[in-house]
């Protein structure tokens, strides 16, 4: 069965051999300079021209909305990391003036060891929101 598969062109193969077949063909008759008078006649040229405008046009026309989605998606995620950042700084903002009030306070023992617990639990927070965003 695999190699009955093997010996059958594929569509593409069976193009090029149709192609290579006609060109023979033509050769063989002796009715080339009719063909190439036709394949380059003004109408053809002005046929292939019409056919690479409207190619490009359509080419360009199907990857905008492409284009356009991956720009939103780009500047959706900018905008999570801001958001993010902008926490990221409240929170050691926060926490800088909680440890230099506690500071003040440094001969209350309690008053400390909460300083540090609270700035441990925020430290994880930030470590938390950076990890989700890398």
């Amino acid at each position: 069965m695999n190699s009955l598969k093997k010996l059958r062109p594929s569509s593409g193969e069976m193009v090029i051999l149709i192609v290579i077949g006609v060109l023979a063909l033509i050769i063989i008759t002796g009715q080339h300079e009719v063909i190439f008078k036709a394949l380059f006649s003004p109408t053809a040229v002005a046929i292939a021209i019409i056919m690479l405008v409207e190619y490009l046009i359509l080419k360009g026309s199907d990857r905008a909305p492409i284009y356009r989605r991956e720009l939103e998606a780009a500047r959706e995620k900018r905008r999570d990391d801001l958001l993010t950042l902008r926490a990221i700084e409240t929170s050691l903002v926060d926490l800088r003036a909680r440890l230099d009030n506690d500071l003040q306070h440094a001969d209350e023992p309690q008053r400390f060891v909460e300083c540090a617990g609270q700035t441990r639990n925020v430290i994880e927070d930030i470590l938390k929101r950076l990890r989700e965003r890398i």
